[in-house]
């Protein structure tokens, strides 16, 4: 075994593949490397022979026209293994990386990598040249994770970024490698430089990593960025006075968000052409002060799909600017403008991709022809007029048509946003005029702009989308609009712990959880994980989703009380499994309170069952478009619809400051069955919310009863909402009898006792639960009456249809309209659960025990001459107790049911008495009514 090990290893650090292309250009590189326990410890060497054979291609020396290499390492410790300084030779660096140790860290602080990248790497005097361009390389096999060794909130993910940008900032230009499944696509691309087609690279695992494709392209790319600085001598200095700059001045007051949006469709012809366009751009830009308080530029290109090149804010000088746009590519397709100015609305002007607030939000938008879908542009100008964006149209051709320039003019926020030209070496002719009127448009006022939904801004919720991530969807491009969609409807919000919560679940064959409520406090955050989100392909069973949310949406996943609580399912197909699925709908119903609105897209869907899921009434939850293109027709009317939603009732506010010891008694017999158990284990929870528990506070007991009772918990056994909770989900369901007289037997010997944590100066308070008749009503109605002789307060709580109504009301305090409530189902048990904990908090704290209305020399009266018809002492006196204890009930009645009783002669023992009670105590329950 330790032989074949030996072998594996060293095919492992011996392997080589064809020969590699070298870059001769000059550029000092670091190369960060992961030395955490999560990569394998055979796969580590694969790790360190890439780093060996890239680094072999580079041209090592001491000149200014070589390269020189530096190297970090990470995991929970960060070390420099060597710098600019050290070595600088091929064979020197190349033995210096074979003898680097993994250390299986148990953390990746990636931004300990970065920070002594920018911060001694790169330090004067540490061999870093001023005249060489920097490359940073950071290959890995996860993501960021402190360890715990430091208290950043995100795990050390946001510090990662921030040191990126550091180091982006220097300037150097960042490659991100992840190697693996369990990298994070987003970190790796928000740590890259931009564009991330260019500067992020993956494999699928170690050995693809180590072949020499991967090795090329690092190398390539390396080369292609690097642009080799002039070594010419400058001219001499002159004296003649510069002219004077072209540019308005207000432009240098500006502060205002720009946008550049270009046409790449094949009409351009060439790359050249293409080239102009962007050209023309950095002309604009030179004549703009760029900074995070100034001008911020974005820049996004379309064609057959609209791809965005760099959001605003993610290059803050004109020489970042100018090094991104020499990156941008020519694609070639068709022409849908719509798609253009769908995502400029969506994500160019969001402020989860960097616009600001209260800033001009300028586009200009160049294109050479007509759009494609003239009536799908149709709509999305109409979408544009209804935003606050300065639009500028510029047509390029001789033969533009008429409905080109109506198209253009429409785009144009006025006449004077419009400009057209020849052809693209005409563009020059256009920039100045173009300046000066974007410069007055991007002057700031100290006037705020409206907010777009002021109604969101005072939301506070928890809101799970759920995504439908089926085969149906076709790729990625289609599910990543359905993300860019969601990004759009939170924009309008407020998110953070204390305001609205998102949670991101999608589903196919299965489920994933993308994240829930409590992992993201802020919408950056949240917007980067939801474009992490990758299509999962697979059936539609939304029936496993639904189920997935009921068992998430715990306290403990930042489900919060009092809070509306709201569901959006965006699916465009049936479900695999209906029959299951609308069980599902049920134990959601049953289980949760979300308020459910569903997106129904394209011609597949059954609306049918779209609209059993939806909350009522359905026409305000519910929606349908055609396709995934035409969600955000829907964004304004959801999101309003999203923050208007609902408010659940707070709780009572007689709750707080209240004390009261409380127990309620659930019935757990054969006729509820284990769905309706759970509903009324949720129906306790609901009510209990709206409490302040505490041992200084109110105290809750819970029995349960059907064939016997049981004390799940004593009053004393828990002090806090989420401990009770989590008990009353533990509580089993037993089936049986209703011996409902055993459930209040069980609270007067135990209930309120000190044992059990009960206080002498607070209410006692009984709610019962139950569906059906007692087995023991005589008993039932007899310990209930001892219940309120000794001072608690009895609610009773009936469900269904076979109930014993008169003993409900027997069992309940008086005025017994106050104290009980019947509901149809376990499931209307929700409707009267703010009513209960309303009441129950209002009992009077000064009630004490009742005294019997009548007195022992009454009772003697009635039993003396009857005495002959009880075979012992005990018999009467056991009977006598219990008379007594049915305070109220009148002397005759009593003589009535004894004279009755004096009529059978033989076999009368004391059930046979009882028995008779209670058909007494029935008919004066119906004169009553």
């Amino acid at each position: 075994m330790r032989f074949l090990f030996c072998c594996i290893f060293s095919v492992l650090i011996f392997q080589t593949g064809g020969a590699l292309t070298k870059c001769s250009k000059p550029v000092d590189i670091v190369f960060a490397i992961d030395t955490s326990a999560s990569i394998w410890i055979v796969n580590f060497p694969s790790q360190i022979q890439f780093v060996r054979d890239v680094v072999s291609e580079l041209n090592i020396g001491s000149g200014i026209d070589k390269s020189r290499v530096a190297v970090v390492t990470f995991s929970k410790d960060v070390k420099l293994v060597f710098d600019f300084n050290q070595g600088q030779d091929t064979d020197a660096v190349v033995k210096a990386i074979d003898e680097i140790v993994h250390d299986k860290g148990d953390a990746t602080r990636t931004y300990k990598a970065l920070q002594m990248v920018h911060e001694q790497v790169f330090a004067t005097g540490n061999g870093e040249r001023p005249e060489v361009e920097n490359v940073v390389v950071v290959l890995t096999d996860g993501v960021t994770n402190s360890g715990g060794y430091d208290s950043y909130p995100s795990g050390g993910k946001d510090q990662t970024l921030d040191d990126a940008r550091t180091v982006r900032n220097l300037p150097a230009h960042l490659f991100a490698i992840g190697i693996g499944h369990g990298v994070n696509m987003e970190e790796l691309k928000h740590m890259a430089s931009i564009p991330d087609t260019t500067y992020v690279i993956t494999a699928n695992d170690f050995e693809e990593l180590n072949t020499d494709n991967i090795k090329q392209k690092l190398i390539d790319r390396t080369c292609e960025v690097v642009v080799p600085q002039a070594t010419t001598t400058p001219p001499p200095a002159t004296t003649t006075t510069p002219p004077p700059k072209e540019e308005p001045k207000e432009c240098y007051e500006a502060r205002a968000d720009i946008f550049f949006v270009l046409d790449q469709s094949s009409s351009i012809k060439t790359y050249e052409n293409f080239q102009k366009e962007l050209e023309f751009v950095r002309e604009v830009i030179d004549r703009i002060e760029i900074g995070p308080t100034k001008a911020q530029v974005g820049l996004m290109k379309f064609s057959t799909d609209a791809t965005t090149e760099f959001h605003l804010g993610d290059h803050t000088t004109k020489t970042d600017l100018v090094n991104a746009l020499s990156m941008v590519k020519w694609d070639g397709g068709d022409t849908y403008t719509n798609k253009a100015i769908n995502m400029l609305i969506n994500r160019g002007f969001n402020t989860v991709f960097g616009a600001r607030e209260n800033v001009p939000q300028i586009a200009i938008i160049l294109t050479d022809g007509g759009s494609t879908k003239a009536s799908l542009t149709e709509e999305a100008i109409t979408r544009l007029r209804e935003t606050d964006i300065i639009s500028f149209a510029i047509g390029v051709g001789e033969n533009k048509t008429d409905e080109m320039l109506e198209e253009l003019h429409s785009i144009a926020t006025s006449p004077d946003h419009f400009f057209e030209v020849d052809n693209l070496d005409r563009l020059v002719d256009i920039r100045k005029n173009l300046v000066d009127v974007l410069c007055e448009d991007a002057v700031d006022t100290d006037e705020e702009k409206p907010q777009k939904n002021e109604e969101c801004k005072e939301t506070i919720a928890d809101i799970m989308f759920l995504l439908d991530g089926s085969t149906s969807i076709n790729n990625q491009e289609t599910f990543d609009k359905e993300l860019d969609f969601i990004i759009s409807v939170i924009d309008e919000m407020d998110i953070g712990q204390t305001k609205t919560q998102i949670a991101l679940m999608q589903f196919a064959s299965g489920t994933k959880i993308e994240f829930l409520f409590n992992e993201h406090d802020n919408k950056a955050d949240i917007a980067a994980a939801i474009r992490s989100a990758r299509w999962m392909q697979g059936n539609t069973f939304l029936n496993l989703a639904l189920d997935k949310i009921v068992q998430v949406s715990t306290k403990e996943n930042g489900f919060r009380d009092n809070v509306p609580h709201i569901l959006v399912l965006i699916s465009d197909g049936v479900s695999t499994r209906r029959s299951y699925t609308m069980k599902a709908i049920e134990r959601l119903r049953e289980k949760t309170d979300y308020i459910v609105f569903g997106i129904g897209v394209g011609m597949y869907l059954n609306m049918d069952e779209l609209s059993k899921l939806v909350s009522k009434p359905v026409p305000d939850h519910q929606f349908h478009v055609d396709s995934q293109d035409s969600l955000p027709l829907i964004r304004s009317q959801l999101t309003t619809r999203l923050c208007a939603a609902d408010e659940p009732k707070p709780a009572p506010e007689v709750c707080i400051d209240k004390k009261a010891d409380i127990i309620f008694i659930a019935d757990a017999s054969t006729s509820i069955g284990i769905t309706d158990f759970g509903k009324l284990k949720s129906f306790m929870k609901k009510v209990i919310s709206n409490f302040e528990i505490g041992t200084d506070q109110i105290q809750i007991g819970l029995v349960t009863f059907s064939n016997s009772s049981k004390t799940e918990f004593p009053l004393k056994a828990y002090s806090s909402s989420e401990e009770l909770d989590k008990a009353i989900d533990g509580v089993h369901y037993t089936q049986g009898l209703t011996f409902t007289h055993l459930a209040l037997e069980e609270v007067l010997k135990h209930g309120f006792t000190a044992q059990a944590g009960a206080r002498g100066d607070v209410p006692r308070i009984v709610v019962i639960v139950t569906d059906g008749w007692s087995r023991d009503p005589t008993n039932t109605l007899i310990n209930a009456q001892k219940a309120k002789d000794a001072g608690i307060i009895m609610f009773s709580i009936g469900v269904g249809h076979y109930l014993d109504e008169d003993e409900l009301k027997a069992m309940s305090s008086d005025p017994v309209e106050l104290h009980s409530f019947m509901v149809e189902d376990y499931s209307a048990l929700e409707s009267i659960q703010n009513s209960v904990a309303s009441k129950v908090c209002t009992v009077n704290p000064s009630v004490r025990p009742v005294q019997p209305l009548i007195d022992s020399d009454s009772i003697n009266g009635i039993f003396g001459p009857k005495r002959k018809f009880f075979r012992n002492q005990n018999e009467e006196k056991e009977l006598k107790n219990e008379i007594e204890n049915l305070a109220g009930r009148g002397n005759d009645r009593r003589n009535n049911l004894f004279n009755k009783a004096a009529s059978r002669k033989e076999n009368l023992n004391q059930e046979d008495i009882l028995s008779l009670l209670e058909k007494a105590l029935k008919r004066r329950l119906d004169r009553q009514n």
